[in-house]
């Protein structure tokens, strides 16, 4: 039995090698995109209960068992679709603590339940969610309910995971998205987030819910495990917040709040938009491909030939450093002559002197005068439509054009004429003429 040589064994090791490589890369590229797994309270702590509450009373007495400091918080309202109606008002308020999860259903209730009023108004729990600032804001202007030790989740994941999360402090960061990077889940979202939440709620409704503010509070009892072995330890102030009588104010404190971190960094700017480049193929000019298409029109130059100004003046052409304007008129005889530049200046803050105007006698004999008739009224070579049968004649019905030569006759044309009254066809009072008015006999 024949044994193969050293170097026949490396090249085949060798040729082996190279196609374990070319595999692995054809697998990383054809590798799909990461599925994640759906969050589920029930799943995430087996021995939490959910109560769904729709009475003040039973809400009092569920809120009372409560014995927590760290609440995960939420709210509901209906959607409107219809744009400019205002929002409607909260309908679900969504508590979740290690042992029990409250949905009390606010909008069955005739009056906010007090033991709730109290319970958001505690600054010594602290109630958690993502960009619960507008939440809170909405909760005091629908029911007057202050809510303070509110925690932003996006802004403490900025804070105590900085190198994950670039951009503005101030951008919010999804609950899903948070669950993806710390829980390795994902929130299910769909339909049932843009649902009727004034109806009584299905359990569709019901497990969505309740995901929301329990997913909210396993992230802050995370996040904030890793804000404790920071050092320094994160001010509570970057994240936290009290919202009274609809405005955010720092916690116990009468300051205005708004987020900031004086030690984040939101890492480099955006790349800067590409200029736009014209490549000589659209003819109408740089114009974007749909924008051309469905505006043909919009953004066209009308007269992209360069013309004269005027029959005396050369075109005009881009970049020359002078252009000849076109020629004064000649004054009309009798105007003053115009100003110097010296004149204008020494008359800048004086009265103006008063106008010259042109006496009849200087007109020029080359201007043709207007034909009158012997009254001194201008005579016109047609009448226009909108003065024919105008000025009336004094004391007649009828009407006629004055001292106009291509006047019709007013004979024939008295009161009811064309109209079968009065004294009929062609029974006017004759009319006489004199100059510019009529005078029936």
């Amino acid at each position: 039995m024949s044994t193969p040589s050293p170097i026949s064994q490396g090249s085949s090791s060798a040729h082996t090698t190279g196609g374990q490589s070319s595999n692995q890369d054809a697998n990383q590229l054809q590798e799909p995109a990461r599925v994640y797994d759906i969050y589920s309270w029930s799943n995430k702590s087996p021995s939490t209960r959910l109560v769904y509450i729709q009475n003040v009373d039973a809400a009092n007495q569920a809120i009372a068992q409560l014995n927590t400091k760290v609440l995960g918080f939420d709210l509901e309202w209906k959607p409107n679709f219809v744009k400019g109606r205002p929002e409607n008002p909260v309908a679900l308020v969504q508590l979740a603590s290690a042992e029990l999860i409250l949905l009390i259903h606010v909008s069955y209730m005739h009056t906010f339940p007090e033991k709730l009023r109290e319970l958001l108004a505690d600054e010594s729990i602290v109630k958690a969610g993502v960009g619960i600032q507008k939440d809170c804001k909405k909760l005091y202007e629908d029911h007057g309910v202050d809510t303070r030790n509110c925690v932003d989740l996006s802004l403490l994941a900025r804070t105590v995971d900085n190198p994950r999360w670039k951009g503005k402090y101030a951008s919010p960061i999804g609950l899903s998205r948070l669950c993806e990077a710390y829980e390795e889940l994902t929130l299910q979202k769909g339909r049932v987030q843009t649902s009727n939440w004034e109806q009584p709620l299905d359990l569709r409704q019901q497990q969505y819910a309740a995901n929301d503010c329990h997913a909210g509070l396993v992230l802050y009892l995370r996040l904030v495990r890793m804000a404790t072995a920071m050092d320094p330890v994160p001010q509570r102030v970057w994240y936290t917040f009290d919202v009274i009588n609809g405005y955010l104010y720092q916690p116990s404190s009468g300051t205005l709040w708004h987020p900031f971190n004086p030690y984040y960094d939101p890492g480099p700017p955006p790349p800067p938009r590409p200029p736009r480049v014209n490549d000589g193929t659209n003819p109408n000019g740089p114009q974007e491909p749909f924008r051309g298409g469905r505006f043909p029109r919009r953004g066209r130059q009308r007269h992209p030939q360069a013309r004269p100004l005027s029959p005396s003046a050369t075109a005009f052409v881009p970049g020359a450093h002078a252009h000849t304007p076109s020629p004064s008129p000649s004054p009309v005889a009798g105007f003053a002559p115009p100003r110097s530049a010296g004149e204008m200046s020494s008359h800048s803050y004086t009265r103006s002197p008063a106008p010259r105007y042109p006496s009849p006698s200087a007109a020029p004999a080359g201007i043709p005068m207007m034909d009158v008739d012997e009254d001194g009224f201008p005579r016109m070579g047609r009448v226009p439509r909108a003065y024919q049968g105008k000025p009336r004649a004094y004391g007649d019905g009828g009407s006629g054009f004055g001292a106009h030569p291509n006047a019709g006759s007013d004979a024939g044309r008295g009161r009811g004429q064309g109209r079968g009254r009065g004294r009929g066809r062609g029974q006017s009072q004759p009319v006489v003429r004199l100059g510019y008015f009529s005078i029936v006999g």
